[in-house]
């Protein structure tokens, strides 16, 4: 579904806005662009990344799994783009909801407790090389002046990883809408938000000042998942918001 620019006007969109919005999407929101995510393998989850690619996971509020083919990449995009703005939180550094992560690969890790492994794994690379270059991130020289304008060392110190980041995902196992729609646009927006997922919590709570994550306060709008209680089945929309509130509450305590 697109927008018309009245129809971005009624929803609070200011010009200014809409052009910073453009803007990015050129950058980013391009579906080529936002697949370029980890092809989460045993072998990636062992390699010491560029700086580059290791900032991708920085200043995200949570991972976002993807243990299917999500053919809808560029609807799902501009959904999370959409419910990010509303925030007012800043775009620079990669400032974002979420990092997107393939794992529909053949060696990928496909269950709960593959994935928490391999979360843990990527936390704790990002934890230890964030703030401060170690010597195994020594800084090659700009070729020119045009280089540094992308050099990721020249910016370091403003990457770290989210608290929430750490304290839960949201897996999509699936590409179809938590309640049957008949002939429902997929780009339609209520249709993303509508995607059935799961999300998880780790138990990597430390960081949070409000303490552990609480499910209660969505056990009315999911359910349990293969009696694990700290997973729930739960549509997309329901999940942003939670992590929303939740890194809203953590930032205010």
């Amino acid at each position: 579904m697109t927008l018309t620019i009245e129809e971005w006007e009624a929803e609070g969109w200011t010009k200014e806005k809409l052009i910073e919005f453009w803007e990015w999407d050129n950058r980013s929101l391009q579906p080529h662009k936002f697949a370029q995510h980890l092809q989460l393998t045993p072998e990636t989850l062992q390699q010491w990344w560029p700086l580059k690619s290791m900032h991708e996971f920085c200043l995200k509020l949570c991972a976002i799994y993807a243990t299917v083919n999500v053919p809808v990449l560029r609807e799902l995009a501009e959904y999370l783009w959409s419910k990010w703005h509303r925030t007012g939180r800043p775009c620079q550094f990669g400032n974002a909801f979420a990092r997107f992560i393939g794992s529909y690969y053949e060696q990928s890790p496909k269950t709960i407790s593959e994935l928490l492994v391999a979360h843990r794994c990527i936390c704790a690379q990002v934890l230890l090389r964030q703030g401060v270059l170690s010597a195994d991130d020594k800084r090659p020289l700009p070729e020119s002046v045009e280089d540094r304008a992308d050099d990721p060392y020249e910016n370091h110190e403003n990457y770290y990883l989210e608290p929430t980041f750490q304290a839960l995902f949201i897996v999509i196992d699936t590409t179809t809408p938590s309640k049957p729609f008949p002939d429902r646009d997929p780009a339609d927006r209520d249709f993303i938000a509508d995607m059935s997922v799961l999300l998880v919590r780790t138990g990597e709570h430390h960081d949070l000042t409000t303490g552990p994550i609480d499910f209660t306060p969505i056990e009315a709008v999911s359910e349990e998942f293969d009696g694990n209680e700290d997973v729930r089945r739960i549509n997309l929309g329901a999940a942003v918001d939670f992590v929303l509130d939740l890194e809203r509450r953590n930032g205010s305590s």
